[in-house]
């Protein structure tokens, strides 16, 4: 496992340099890297917001989550994974909210990955590589689109009445 990388380290005086700060009141993400397989880069100062680590979920997957969950998926297996996942409004809308965790948790030295661990990655990850979850029709090697209007989205209809008045 000698690949890992320790991306948990808290120490200030890290030289990687990371950009991309999170806002602390919207949530969203300010800047971030061109090159979405490496860490975010930037300059760093003392009073900046915390930085990112990773520029987007998809950098996240690839450097942290994926090395993490090494699982025999498909042909039988308890666990289905698409290596498209990305592909799946799910998956990615769950994936993101793990690297924002994630992002958030890393900082916190004393209970910030295990508390990462139990309240989102494992959660979200057993519901995404449940044989009845978003992977359903696809395989380990293949992704399966999906094309039937009732297959994109649950099922919907308006309300007869306004629920939510604008006033």
């Amino acid at each position: 496992m000698s690949d890992f990388v320790d991306v948990f380290n808290t120490d200030e005086d890290n030289d990687q340099d990371t950009a991309g700060a999170v806002d602390p009141v919207t949530g969203e993400l300010t800047t971030g890297s061109a090159d979405g397989d490496a860490p975010a880069k930037a300059a760093s100062t003392e009073d900046a917001a915390p930085q990112l680590y990773y520029s987007n979920p998809i950098a996240f997957f690839a450097g942290t989550l994926g090395p993490s969950y090494v699982r025999d998926v498909g042909n039988g297996s308890e666990f289905v994974w698409c290596p498209e996942w990305h592909k799946h409004p799910e998956a990615l809308s769950r994936i993101e909210a793990v690297w924002r965790a994630w992002e958030y948790l890393r900082l916190d030295g004393s209970l910030g990955i295990s508390t990462w661990w139990i309240n989102h990655a494992d959660p979200h990850m057993r519901m995404l590589m449940a044989p009845n979850g978003p992977f359903k029709k696809c395989v380990y090697n293949g992704h399966t689109a999906r094309t039937k209007p009732e297959h994109l989205s649950l099922p919907h209809t308006e309300p007869e009445m306004d629920l939510y008045p604008d006033d």
